[in-house]
């Protein structure tokens, strides 16, 4: 009995191992501005996500966020990721969801982003920007030097892959 008592933990944890070997940590601390455009700077300080995915699969995505300067503690923002490679996809966590924002200096938080089952296979960016819910869904400056803009308020966060569906 004692066997199989020490047995079962090593093969519940065999799993985790080898997807961790799937993550990657990335450090986003060097691509802060020093100064914010408003005085404000909210921006993803580090994530943790996979390096690949097949289509039809989740990209579990933890993201630190990180809010400096004087903030409103009424201000509600909706989180727009973007994913960007040979497709496109959009995803809006409304500010019921997420705690952007919300006079905390340092928040993780953990989203599954659902890849279409026909998503074509290739290389990606996943890229994020903030909508104040309060006023009429204006884009809300981030933290980041301008050469993570990739369009449309968006910011670079990271890079993944899509493997084939075959």
């Amino acid at each position: 009995m004692k066997l199989v008592v020490l047995f079962l933990p090593f093969v519940l944890l065999l799993p985790a191992c080898s997807d961790s070997a799937n993550r990657q940590e990335i450090d986003l601390s060097d691509a802060v501005t020093e100064n914010p455009a408003d005085g404000v700077g909210h921006y993803v300080y580090a994530m943790n996500m996979p390096r690949e995915v097949s289509p039809g699969e989740d990209l579990d995505v933890q993201m630190e966020w990180r809010t400096v300067g004087s903030v409103d503690p009424n201000a509600r923002y909706t989180m727009d990721v973007r994913l960007i490679g040979p497709a496109r996809k959009d995803f809006s966590i409304p500010s019921g969801a997420n705690t952007v924002g919300e006079l905390h200096l340092a928040n993780w938080l953990s989203y599954d982003f659902a890849v279409p089952e026909n998503f074509p296979a290739g290389d990606y960016v996943l890229a994020v920007r903030l909508r104040d819910s309060a006023r009429d869904f204006q884009e809300v400056p981030l933290g980041y030097r301008d050469e993570r803009l990739v369009g449309d308020g968006f910011y670079r966060l990271g890079e993944f892959r899509v493997r084939s569906g075959l």
